[in-house]
């Protein structure tokens, strides 16, 4: 019996028993093969005409089964010759060589009902190096492939290159299709989960457990098991923003959270958003978070946010203030977001609107600050794990880097690594010949080669603070036995132990007096202090805070108090701190003002990390009353002139080094500098080693090996130092 369906070519007859168009509800057709395109990356497709297409009910991009014994279930795209005969197809290399279709076979194809894969895990081929988002980004180029039928799926990079890929395994475990939503997994070629060597993860992050810990809770968590929140009948986060000092790693986390959750990742740079032409900014903004709906659960990093929404009070552009009216309204506007996750840094919090930093937008903030000594220990230790070290003792530099983020530890290891490279092979930029690998496996990293590099470096944080702890500590401390031990047991002791005196209800201190005559060591001291604890060291003189402007003194009082919460653990060491917190009244009231601004910042310096000030004066009773109360500069230690044993102490330790010897009696020396302050001792003591290494170099008319000082020298530098002091 003949089959009148009118989906067959002209000729074309077959019985109504050979035709399976009343089983189906969707409309069948024949064509013919012709063509073969080549150039198309995936799993498999047939190029149909636009006119057929709407035949067909498909849309670009919907599922098409090929029926035949060979039949498969492949994509549909509109053909790309707009001249093609109507009831002509074309298939991919992979489709022709799966189904066995030859040039002008005929083929009949009708609508497939395919599901969205939850998820696809694909198999790296050996010798590739590829994160997940470089693979989620050439899976967006064929969305709506189905992974049906075929083993292996062909994927095009944004350089042209195409790579195959073993599809391992998809859930669900049926006919299914990828899609914006769907989740991507990478295993190697034995199975085990893949790991490249561009992603970054958690264990990358060094130094900042507790932050980390934080974003894993309000980001990770939500992400992955959404139901724990539906169970508690809450919401989950929706916006978490990560502030803190520039290359601290706020980015990094960012990446990390992208590479741990494996869900779909959009990075917006506030100024790549920034347009001159009226509504364009807005649109960018829109599609980014229009992208971020589609691929749910996903998550939008927005890099630099201060600069996409500054403070609409205080901005000066329109297009900035529309900017921030357009994130505010999709951040929490009529619409559920659903799983997404903004995920946003900056260094400048307080210039953001502060609509944004409210509850159902960016709930979290979370301060990435500078480590201390054992985070940036963990940092060298991650940016030298592939690094071949020789005997070099990283604790050392750990404690020697005051104030180092992670992006100035990474920048010397690099430099460290380029320090050994010249040391080992001067000129190798030149040199065209291969390396041998006895050649390489001898270049090794040093210890000297991290010294060199060290003298090259500043910290990037607090770089207006710097201070060079190098000649502080408590082996450059002669005599005040008493004094250190005082500052070890009331001092150093409770920082150490914070956490143990906050379980006993018992505040660390938070400030420090010192108090003696010039030159009596006051400033060594301090930073002595701040070396051995191990804390972020700034360093300013009052002087440095004044300005003649109005309300500018107090603005830079504001801001050392708010980069030394930043910087947490912290020592501040506010030098010469009577200049401008003198009682008395003053005519334009300028010194109250600076005293009222010291006295607020002292009372809410309340930090979950411990924050030390340790400030110096000539004399406490030219410290305002308000600042020596109980809560700020409590704590009081007055350093008098070093007594004669404590003389004998200081000369020694300046006399006696390794090039230098002094073998007479150091007793003489010590009376002879009766009530002479520590820097006195000192300068006599450099004016002594000048006049002897002179008259040595004169006589022998050559470089010194060592210089051997005798009493007399000692004695005359003293009266030297006298008669100068007394014109």
């Amino acid at each position: 019996m003949e089959c009148h369906c009118n989906d067959h070519l002209p000729g074309d007859w077959h019985s109504h028993e050979d035709c399976d168009c009343h089983k189906s509800p969707n409309t069948t057709y024949s064509f013919v093969v012709t063509k073969v395109i080549d150039d198309f990356p995936g799993t498999g497709a047939v190029f149909i005409s636009k006119t057929f297409m709407e035949n067909l009910e498909l849309s670009d991009g919907d599922a098409v089964e090929i029926l035949g014994p060979q039949g498969c279930i492949v994509q549909a795209k509109s053909h790309p010759n707009s001249w093609i005969d109507t009831r002509m197809v074309s298939f991919d290399r992979d489709t022709m060589d799966r189904t066995g279709f030859q040039m002008f076979s005929q083929v009949r194809l009708r609508k497939a009902v395919c599901v969205d894969a939850e998820s696809v895990t694909l198999q790296a081929p050996v010798g590739i190096d590829l994160t997940k988002q470089q693979i989620r980004s050439m899976l967006d180029k064929v969305d709506g492939v189905v992974l049906a039928g075929s083993e292996f799926i062909t994927l095009e990079t944004n350089r042209g290159e195409t790579i195959r890929f073993r599809i391992f395994k998809t859930e669900p475990n049926e006919i299914c299709k990828v899609s914006p939503g769907t989740r991507i997994g990478l295993v190697d070629e034995n199975g085990q989960e893949y790991v490249s060597s561009k992603e970054t993860y958690f264990n990358d992050v060094g130094g900042l457990h507790e932050a980390v810990s934080k974003v894993r809770e309000v980001v990770q968590l939500p992400l992955k098991h959404p139901e724990i929140f539906y169970r508690l009948g809450i919401d989950p986060p929706r916006g978490v923003l990560l502030y803190g000092p520039s290359g601290t790693g706020k980015t990094l986390i960012a990446r990390a959270v992208a590479a741990e959750t494996g869900c779909w990742f959009k990075s917006v740079v506030g100024s790549e958003i920034m347009a001159k032409h009226y509504g364009e900014s807005e649109a960018k903004l829109r599609a980014a978070f229009e992208d971020a709906y589609k691929h749910a659960p996903a998550i939008i990093f927005i890099d630099e946010i201060d600069v996409l929404a500054p403070r609409r009070d205080t901005s000066e552009g329109e297009v900035e203030r529309r900017v921030t009216a357009q994130l505010l309204a999709l951040m929490d506007g009529l619409e559920d977001r659903g799983e997404v996750m903004v995920l946003a840094a900056t260094n400048l919090p307080n210039n953001l609107d502060p609509a944004l930093r409210r509850p159902g937008r960016f709930d979290r903030e979370i301060i990435i600050g500078v480590p201390d000594v054992a985070g940036r220990r963990e940092i060298i230790e991650i940016h030298t794990r592939n690094m071949p070290l020789g005997p070099v003792n990283l604790d050392d530099f750990a404690e020697r880097i005051h104030g180092f983020v992670g992006a100035d530890i990474k920048s010397l290891c690099q430099e460290a690594a380029y320090e050994a490279l010249r040391r080992f092979l001067p000129g190798l930029e030149d040199t065209e010949q291969q390396l041998s690998e006895d050649f390489l496996e001898e270049l090794m990293v040093e210890s000297c080669d991290f010294e060199s590099a060290l003298k090259n470096m500043r910290p990037s944080s607090g770089r207006r603070f710097e201070v060079n702890l190098s000649g502080a500590g408590w082996d450059y401390i002669a005599g005040f036995s008493r004094e250190v031990e005082f500052l070890k047991e009331t001092i150093l002791w409770p920082l150490r132990n914070g956490a143990f005196l906050e379980k006993l209800g018992v505040n660390r201190p938070s400030g420090l007096l010192l108090t003696g005559p010039s030159g009596v060591g006051k400033t060594l001291m301090a930073r002595s202090i701040a070396k051995e604890s191990g804390f972020n060291v700034i360093e300013i003189r009052g002087p440095e805070l004044l300005s003649k402007y109005m309300g500018e003194s107090e603005r830079n009082i504001r801001e050392l108090f708010r980069q030394t919460r930043e910087l947490a653990p912290t020592v501040l060491i506010v030098d010469s701190v009577d200049s401008f917190a003198t009682s008395g009244w003053s005519d334009s009231k300028v010194i109250d003002r600076i005293v009222n601004q010291l006295v607020l910042e002292m009372n809410s310096i309340k930090c979950e990390k411990p924050i030390l000030v340790v400030a110096t004066a000539v004399r406490a009773d030219d410290v305002a009353p308000a600042l020596r109360a109980t809560g700020r500069f409590s704590r009081e230690l007055q350093l008098h002139l070093p007594a004669n044993n404590d003389r004998e102490l200081i000369f020694q330790m300046y006399l006696s080094r390794d090039r230098i010897s002094y073998s007479d009696d150091y007793s003489v020396l010590a009376r002879e500098s009766e009530n002479l302050s520590c820097g006195d001792i000192e300068e006599i003591c450099r004016m002594t080693i000048l006049n002897a290494a002179k008259v040595e170099m004169e006589e022998k008319d050559c470089a010194l090996e060592k210089l051997r000082l005798t009493e007399n020298e000692a004695l005359r530098a003293i009266d030297q130092w006298k008669l100068m002091r007394s014109l």
